[in-house]
């Protein structure tokens, strides 16, 4: 084990700092920043095509000639280099791809990722997607590990073919200790990362001190991720190559005026990055406060008209509360597509008309209610002045027209309340646009891999734990408003307020009005934090 840590050492220093791998590290970092930095430019999705295949191209020959060096201790010829790479561009191709799917699982597999963001697909498609994403996501899964045992065994020997020299692939024993050295490089840049985070929340310090802070916090947080970045690289091709013959006699060779070079570079990029990241807007914009369900700190049972008279108490901008239709046609204030667990009655809201489901006492929290009909609701909100946002549930068991109806029934009267609809399923946002053009009609995203032009809408609600700075700039591009569901911890608040979402659909509506209620300056840690989000 002492050896096999020498020698990985051994390879660290041939890796990173020989002189003649220096360039391709800069232009990695650079291609991979940039990338990072047109990310947030409008219509600038063909210069960043130019740039993934010029980066690609330069990774396949960085990692050919790491390879190499590590394989044989002599750093091969451009022209060498990129001639194996133009004779072996398909297995270089399909590696980098086998590498991005490996990847998945440590960036939230890709939700939010600046790719997703420009990806239009049919809206059909999408929607399909997201009424039945538990079967999805499971056929997804067992794909992704099917490819991933693919890749994890056979990665080696396809990388081999790639190289003209005696490399052999490595033991399992080998790929299993290098990737628990990268999983243990990337734990050690996220614990110092949070780290960084902790200090600029708890230092008391001025707001001059704590803007420039923010900006050497992240300074240094995206060093230490190119660092980290290179150091994984030279792990995992030192594992796939198997026993690199890496004399211990030999130097890796550098030049003061390279590491100059190199530095003053990376800096340069570095400040464009952090500078972008400081001055990218909307931050800590107004924020509308939204009572999910209708509860505020778990008093009240969901979607009833005590909860609902607690919460407006609290004075939030929205009370948002779900519609499922009854088995006379009617709608029902519940959430749940089965009342096993509220009522304790294994029955649907389809098998129950709205009187006998209103007769129906349903229990959460230690406190219990009755279900409400819509129009009890509806005059109740009214009464106390309390704007809604409805969400409408859809099953397969809905009648023709229910979408028609409701828009007949309700569109005006919403209209004028200055109520809002939002809805999981995009054909109910399709279909209330047409029929009701002034009413305020949005599409919730289960997960956000989609740009939001294909499902066009008046405002959307994106799931929390994916949501990027990206997607609510993609949204307000369209002229629509972005809210994230459901922000509970204090943490997941202030993020959010620091992406410029417009609105925040919680369970703690009290807690997210004292989250407000602080100066924003304050709250700079979360654009560090979620900063480091978009890398992890």
């Amino acid at each position: 084990m002492h050896k096999w840590w020498q020698e990985l050492q051994r390879s660290w220093r041939f890796g990173l700092v020989n002189r003649e791998l220096l360039a391709g590290w800069l232009g990695l970092a650079l291609g991979g920043l940039g990338l990072r930095l047109m990310g947030q430019l409008p219509n600038a999705g063909w210069l960043a095509s130019i740039v993934v295949i010029l980066t690609g191209g330069l990774a396949a020959c960085q990692l050919t000639r790491l390879a190499l060096v590590l394989v044989t201790g002599r750093v091969p010829r451009w022209r060498l280099t990129g001639h194996l790479v133009a004779k072996y561009w398909l297995r270089w191709l399909s590696g980098l791809l086998a590498l991005s799917v490996l990847a998945l699982p440590f960036g939230m597999w890709g939700l939010g990722s600046r790719f997703f963001v420009h990806l239009p697909l049919p809206a059909d498609w999408i929607n399909f997607v997201g009424l039945n994403r538990r079967p999805v996501l499971t056929v997804v899964a067992l794909i992704y590990c099917g490819l991933a045992g693919y890749f994890l065994l056979r990665g080696p020997v396809h990388f081999r073919r790639v190289l003209p020299t005696g490399a052999r692939p490595g033991t399992v024993k080998q790929m299993a200790g290098g990737l628990g050295v990268s999983a243990g490089l990337s734990g050690l840049w996220l614990v110092g990362s949070e780290v960084v985070v902790v200090l600029n929340r708890d230092l008391a310090v001025s707001r001059g001190v704590a803007h420039w802070l923010l900006r050497g916090s992240l300074a240094v947080v995206l060093l230490g991720y190119l660092i980290g970045v290179g150091l994984l690289t030279v792990t995992l091709v030192w594992c796939w190559c198997g026993q690199p013959v890496v004399s211990g006699q030999t130097k890796p060779t550098t030049r003061l005026r390279s590491q100059v070079s190199l530095v003053l570079l990376v800096g340069v990029a570095i400040g464009g990055v952090v500078w972008q990241t400081v001055q990218q807007q909307p931050q800590f914009a107004r924020t509308l406060t939204i009572s999910h369900r209708g509860v505020d700190q778990g008093v009240g049972v969901q979607n009833t008209l005590g909860a609902l008279r607690h919460v407006q108490r609290r004075h939030p901008d929205y009370v948002e509360m779900d519609l499922h239709e009854t088995r006379d046609h009617h709608w029902i204030v519940l959430h749940d597509e089965n009342l096993r667990v509220l009522a304790k009655r294994n029955v649907t809201p389809h098998q129950l008309t709205q009187a006998q489901l209103e007769r129906l006492v349903v229990h959460e929290n230690g406190y219990q209610d009755h279900l409400v009909g819509w129009p009890t609701y509806l005059r109740t909100a009214e009464r106390l002045h309390q704007k809604l946002l409805i969400e409408i549930k859809t099953t397969p068991q809905d009648s023709p027209g229910m979408v028609a109806r409701f828009a007949k029934a309700y569109g005006s009267r919403l209209i004028t309340d200055h109520d809002a609809v939002h809805s999981l399923d995009y054909r109910v946002v399709r279909q209330l646009r047409q029929r009701v053009p002034q009413l305020r009609v949005g599409y919730i995203t289960p997960f956000n891999w989609v740009a939001p032009r294909s499902v066009p809408a008046d405002f959307y609600s994106f799931q929390q734990i994916s949501v990027s700075h990206q997607f609510i700039r993609a949204a307000h591009a369209l002229g629509a408003s972005a809210y994230v569901w459901t922000p509970d911890s204090v943490s997941a608040m202030t993020r959010s307020w620091a992406l410029g979402a417009d609105g925040q659909i919680t369970n703690e509506v009290s807690r997210l009005q004292r989250v407000l209620a602080d100066e924003s300056w304050r709250a700079n840690w979360a654009v560090l934090q979620n900063f480091i989000f978009s890398y992890a």
